[in-house]
């Protein structure tokens, strides 16, 4: 212990590891022999309750040495040692001080999001005050799409939150995919009006894009497009124009961003839908079939040949195409929907019953949704 907490005060982190192990490994074997007195003894004898305490000691101190140890590591950037030794200390002594903070830090430092949220959690809950530990949760439960929490702790933490532009992002967009456009849009308007990397300022520009607002979205498009030669800004002017439902202006920009990037899937996919939608058929279902031979397992690009191929009539090749798209994206019901149609116009009634049948199971179970997260938004 003496050895331990000298190592500690020296800052010296390989010190700190050789005595923390060395600690364990005789703190363990103590266990063990404790463990096994305790079968020897009865249950209600003073020499068992003597052995009871001296287990709970054990394990304090093997939770306090494993978090040293993971902090040492953690110090030295060996995130994954570092995870494994708190999550010792947590299994040994959960109430050892500040482990569920370095535990989630370093689940964090390693993109484990779930073990990040899970940990961060109880640091939070244990310190309501801890902003850093508060923030992080935050960013941890963005990444797992998990919006409405996120946009909850980044409120509470909001200073710390717009000292950051990629934090910034992730509350806007947060606030966005929960039903507060107005909100996201205000903090998309702060980012965008500081000096940013042309990499975060795309991100400002798809905040306006997923509230729909579409017309900013372009002007902070444009001011991207005058300053880079970039594939992803021509494809997003391509794909906001097809959203404003100007396909035959989106052409260009599409053919620009295939042009630096000619593999691009989702420039080809948007590039087939703008030709479609501008009476240019023949080239448009070339383009899908060109799509699908490179990447099969493309579920829009199958679901927009069979619906095209439906509609023209040609029902039997089409069918191929929406069943593959149901099976790749199985909880689109617009999917299930041009399914059943293909079916009961080829007479196959069972098959097209099941397909409405899942398709209304799909947008009932989508309503519910959309209403829960609405009522999630409005709690305080």
């Amino acid at each position: 212990m003496a050895t331990r907490r000298q190592a500690i005060s020296q800052g010296d982190p390989s010190q700190v590891i050789a005595s923390s192990q060395a600690l364990t490994e005789v703190a363990l074997d103590d266990l063990a022999q404790v463990h096994s007195n305790l079968k020897k003894v009865q249950r209600s004898s003073a020499t068992r309750k003597q052995l009871a305490a001296q287990e709970r000691q054990l394990r304090k101190i093997l939770g306090s040495a494993f978090d040293d140890w993971g902090t040492a590591e953690a110090r030295q950037r060996r995130y994954r040692e570092a995870l494994g030794h708190f999550q010792d200390a947590e299994r040994w002594d959960p109430s050892t001080p500040g482990v569920m903070r370095n535990l989630g830090t370093a689940a964090f430092r390693l993109e484990e999001y779930g073990e990040s949220v899970r940990a961060l959690s109880a640091a939070v809950a244990a310190n309501p005050s801890d902003q850093s530990s508060r923030l992080m949760l935050a960013m941890s439960q963005f990444s797992l799409e998990q919006f409405a929490e996120a946009a909850k702790n980044f409120t509470l933490v909001s200073e710390a939150v717009l000292k950051d532009p990629r934090a910034t992002y992730a509350w806007a967009y947060s606030l966005i995919r929960t039903n507060q456009p107005q909100q996201g849009n205000t903090l998309a308007g702060i980012l965008e009006g500081r000096d940013l990397s042309p990499d975060v300022r795309l991100l400002v520009c798809k905040l306006y894009t997923a509230s729909e607002n579409y017309e900013q979205a372009m002007k902070c498009l444009r001011t991207l497009e005058a300053s880079a030669e970039s594939a992803e800004v021509h494809y997003q002017i391509g794909a906001t124009l097809i959203r404003m439902n100007r396909p035959a202006d989106a052409i260009a920009d599409l053919k620009a961003a295939l042009k630096i990037e000619p593999r691009d899937a989702d420039s080809q996919y948007d590039l087939a839908f703008a030709l479609l939608q501008t009476s240019q058929k023949e080239e448009g279902i070339a383009q899908l079939r060109s799509l699908i031979a490179a990447n099969p397992n493309y579920p829009q690009v199958q679901y927009q040949l069979g619906k095209v191929l439906l509609e023209s009539g040609q029902t039997a090749e089409a069918i191929p195409y929406l069943e593959a798209a149901a099976k790749l994206s199985p909880k689109d019901d617009f999917v299930h929907y041009q399914l059943q149609v293909a079916y009961r116009r080829s007479g196959r009634a069972e098959d097209a019953d099941r397909e409405l049948k899942k398709y209304k199971e799909l947008k009932a179970a989508a309503r519910d949704k959309a209403a829960d997260r609405l009522n999630q938004s409005s709690k305080p």
